[in-house]
C-alpha cells in the first residue's frame, strides 16, 4: 500500500476560483488547474469555526472524494494532492468541490469552487511484493509489482533492523500496465544478504514523497513441502464463523503446476480414462484433494465450462503446493451478490457485486465458485464491447474482479448503465465492483487493486 510523506513546502498559488468577497463570507478556492500526486492546497475563507464537509464531483455528479475537516474562523489551508478516495488517480477534466460549513452556533454555510485536473505527476502508485518471505535457495521467485502514474524510474532500498541500508537498485518502469522488479537476495559481487528481518522501501525518483514500504523476511530455505496430500475443504460453508473462514483462507493451495493461469487442463472421470469430467484452471485454482489412486489424484473443483462442481482425476505429478500471500482475503457470495474483505481474520467491509449471468448457449458466462489465488496485476483497464473496465485483478484465467464498466461522456466516465445492476448477476463471468465508496464500507475497486498482492486468496461461494 502506498504511503505519502508530504513535506512542508511554501506553495505559491497565483490563480484561484471562488475567492471570498463581502457578500460571500464563506468561500472555497483552488488553483484553476490541479495535478494528481502534486502537493497543493484547498483554501477556505470562513466566517466562523466549525465542521466543514467537502465533496468532489465530476460533471456527471459522480462523487470521488469526501473530506470532513475542523476549520477556524478566517483563512484555512487544507493540503490536497489532487487524488480521490484511497489516493485514487482522477481523470483529467473539470471538477467541482461543494462545501458545507456547520458553525458552532448552528449556522450553516455553503460554497462551491470549479477547477480542472490536468493529469498526474509521475509517481509510484503501488509496490506489492509477491511474498513476505524471500528464500535464498530460489525455490520461489520473489518480485515486487510496481505501478506508476506515468513513465519514471523507481528506487528499491533494503534496510536492516539496525537502520542500515544494505542494498539498493533502480528500475525504469515504462510499461503503462506496470512491471515487476525482481530480486534474488544477491548483493555486490557474489555475496548474498544474510537471513533475517528487513524493511523494503520503494519510491519514484521524480516524486520521492510517495513511497511504499513493507517488511521482508529472508530465509535460507523454503520449509513448505511440495508434497501433495489430502486437503480437506477449500471452500467454507455458509454459517461458519469468521475464524473458521479465515482458517480455510490461509490454507496452502494445491494447484495445477503450469506457467500461466489462462491454461486449462482436463479432469478425467477415472484414472487412465479418456472421458473428460471437466476443465480446470492452472496455477491459481485451488483443488480439494480427496484421495489418490496410484499416480492419480482424486480432486474436486468447479468446472470452467458451466460453473458446476465436478470431481475427477488428474496425474499427481501435474500438481504442486503454493502458499497464500498477504494479510487480506476476499469472500464473494454468488447467492447474495456481495464481496467481503478480510484483514488478518476480521471483516473490514462488504460491498455489492455483479457476477456472471449465463445466457442460453453461453453457460461459460457463469462465474465458477471455488478457491483461487490472484495472479500478477493485469494492468489498469481493458475494453470489452462498448465498455471500459478499470483496475482488473485476475484470479482465474480470463475471469477478473474489476470495476463496473463505463462509457465516455466527453471527459467524464458514465457508469449509469452498469452501476444500478450491482447486487444482481449481470457480467460475462467476471466480478464487478463499484468504483465509489459507500457509507458503510471503505472498500471500492481501486481500494482492492491498490492493496491485493500476488497470490491473495479469493473464495467464491456457489449459489
Amino acid at each position: 500500500m502506498l504511503r505519502k510523506a508530504l513535506p512542508l513546502l511554501a506553495l505559491c498559488m497565483l490563480l484561484f476560483l471562488g475567492v471570498a468577497c463581502a457578500d460571500a463570507p464563506f468561500s472555497v478556492s483552488l488553483p484553476e488547474t490541479v495535478r494528481g500526486y502534486t502537493p497543493g492546497e484547498i483554501r477556505i475563507a470562513s466566517p466562523a469555526a466549525g465542521e466543514a464537509e467537502l465533496k468532489l464531483y465530476d460533471l456527471l455528479d459522480n462523487l470521488w472524494l469526501t473530506r470532513r475537516e475542523r476549520i477556524t474562523a478566517g483563512e484555512n489551508r487544507l493540503p490536497w494532492d489532487g487524488l480521490g478516495e484511497n489516493a485514487e488517480r482522477l481523470f483529467a477534466g473539470p471538477y467541482r468541490f461543494e462545501a458545507v460549513l456547520r458553525a458552532e452556533d448552528g449556522t450553516e454555510y455553503t460554497a462551491a469552487a470549479k477547477f480542472s485536473i490536468s493529469g498526474t505527476t509521475p509517481s509510484l502508485v503501488y509496490a506489492l511484493p509477491s511474498s513476505g518471505t524471500l528464500y535464498l535457495d530460489k525455490s520461489e521467485k520473489w518480485f515486487t509489482e510496481c505501478f506508476v502514474s506515468a513513465e519514471c524510474s523507481v528506487v528499491m532500498e533494503v534496510w536492516d533492523g539496525k537502520g542500515k541500508k544494505v542494498f539498493s537498485k533502480e528500475a525504469k518502469i515504462v510499461n503503462p500496465d506496470g512491471e515487476s522488479v525482481g530480486w534474488s537476495g544477491a548483493l555486490q559481487g557474489k555475496k548474498q544478504i544474510s537471513p533475517g528481518d528487513y524493511t523494503v522501501i520503494f519510491r519514484s525518483k521524480p516524486n520521492p514523497d510517495y513511497q511504499a514500504s513493507f517488511p521482508l523476511r529472508v530465509e535460507e530455505t523454503n520449509p513448505l513441502s511440495r508434497e501433495v496430500k489430502e486437503t480437506g475443504p477449500v471452500v467454507p460453508e455458509r454459517g461458519m464463523s469468521d475464524g473458521e473462514i479465515w482458517e480455510i483462507m490461509r490454507k496452502p493451495s494445491v494447484v495445477i503446476n503450469a506457467k500461466g493461469s489462462r491454461l486449462r487442463f482436463n479432469l478425467y472421470a477415472a484414472p487412465r480414462s479418456a472421458r473428460v469430467a471437466g476443465t480446470l484452471c492452472a496455477a491459481t485454482q485451488a483443488l480439494e484433494v480427496l484421495g489418490f489412486d496410484g499416480d492419480w489424484a482424486h480432486v474436486a473443483a468447479w468446472n470452467h465450462q458451466d460453473g458446476k462442481k465436478v470431481d475427477g482425476y488428474i496425474l499427481t505429478r501435474q500438481l504442486t503446493v503454493v502458499t497464500v500471500n498477504g494479510s487480506y482475503g476476499i469472500l464473494i457470495d454468488k447467492r447474495d451478490q456481495t464481496l467481503t474483505v478480510y484483514e488478518n481474520g476480521k471483516r473490514i467491509g462488504t460491498v455489492p457485486v455483479s457476477t456472471g449471468k449465463p445466457v442460453p448457449g453461453d453457460p461459460w458466462r457463469e462465474t465458477p465458485a471455488g478457491a483461487f489465488l490472484t495472479d500478477v496485476h493485469f494492468g489498469s483497464s481493458f475494453v470489452q464491447d462498448e465498455y471500459r473496465y478499470e483496475y482488473p485483478l485476475r484470479y482465474d484465467g480470463l475471469n477478473f474482479i474489476h470495476s463496473v464498466g463505463y462509457t465516455r461522456q466527453g471527459r467524464v466516465r458514465d457508469y449509469s448503465k452498469n452501476l444500478p445492476l450491482l447486487g444482481q448477476k449481470a457480467s460475462h463471468g467476471c466480478v464487478r465492483v463499484s468504483p465509489f465508496i459507500g457509507e458503510e464500507s471503505p472498500v471500492n475497486m481501486y481500494w482492492l487493486w491498490l492493496r491485493m498482492p500476488y497470490h491473495t486468496r479469493v473464495i467464491i461461494l456457489d449459489d
